[in-house]
C-alpha cells in the first residue's frame, strides 16, 4: 500500500467516524424534539419542557 493509499484510507475512516457521530447527534436531537412535542401536547408548561429537554 502506498503512502497516498494509506492517507486515503485514513481519510475514509475519519469520514465514517464523523458521519456516524453526526447521525447519532441528529437522532438524539430528533428524539428530544419528539419528546418535547408530546410533553407540550399533554399540557406540560413550556418552561418545564425547556428545562427538561434543553
Amino acid at each position: 500500500m502506498t503512502i497516498a493509499e494509506r492517507l486515503q484510507e485514513v481519510g475514509r475512516r475519519k469520514g465514517k467516524r464523523e458521519g456516524r457521530l453526526e447521525g447519532r447527534q441528529e437522532g438524539q436531537h430528533a428524539e428530544a424534539l419528539r419528546i418535547a412535542q408530546r410533553m407540550l401536547a399533554d399540557g406540560i408548561a413550556r418552561e418545564t419542557v425547556v428545562k427538561i429537554t434543553a
